[in-house]
């Protein structure tokens, strides 16, 4: 089960600002300062929210930032500007730290998947229109992820999109690989955490995981 947690992210270049900020009397603070630390970090530990420093934000290549800005999307998130070496709340800062201290966590294994077997189509990350999609068989899911097999290799890949058929709402989900359990020798298949999902497409998996109708 998912509990509360006072991890947030913070992509920035310049760690002191917000050291020095009433954030840090009430969060922990991890600092990212390339995009792909940043992936890495969020795939890997769990966490309650982001800070995004606007100014490196919009200097972040194009991809890259567009997958950070979609994998941020479900998470209580404040941007920011440093001035004068101090750091500028442009969202509620107050409201910010009630909803990570609220908030449950997000990260791997942070709820119970149950046993399934449930087709999904497949695509990687350059085609979430899903044109040149593949099969798959998803084994494990709960609300945060799932755990799934293809015959495709996924060597390289850090992220793709999943659709299951079987859910009322058939949008794409935008996952990462867990790549610490995604070996190609691995039993348990290849675990990904959901990082873009539609409320009601979560609210049924975990109508599902629970057994609540």
């Amino acid at each position: 089960m998912s509990q509360p947690n006072n991890q947030v992210i913070i992509y920035t270049d310049n760690p002191e600002p917000y050291e020095n900020s009433n954030l840090s009397k009430y969060i922990n603070m991890e600092f990212c300062s390339c995009p792909d630390q940043f992936c890495h970090t969020m795939l890997g530990k769990k966490y309650s929210g982001l800070v995004l420093d606007v100014r490196k934000v919009m200097q972040t290549p194009c991809c890259d930032r567009n997958r950070i800005l979609t994998i941020s999307s479900g998470v209580p998130t404040i941007r920011t500007l440093e001035k004068d070496k101090q750091t500028v709340f442009l969202d509620n800062h107050e409201d910010f730290i009630c909803d990570c201290l609220t908030a449950p966590c997000t990260g791997p294994r942070s709820s119970c998947p149950i046993n399934v077997s449930l087709p999904v189509k497949i695509s990687m990350e350059n085609d979430p229109a899903m044109a040149q999609s593949f099969n798959g068989t998803i084994h494990y899911i709960s609300e945060q992820g799932c755990i799934f097999h293809t015959d495709t290799e996924l060597e390289g890949a850090n992220f793709l999109y999943l659709q299951i058929d079987s859910l009322k709402n058939r949008l794409p989900i935008f996952a990462g690989l867990c790549s610490e359990q995604c070996k190609a020798d691995c039993p348990c298949g290849v675990r990904t955490k959901f990082l873009d999902i539609k409320k009601d497409q979560q609210e049924e998996i975990k109508a599902t995981v629970t057994g609540i109708k």
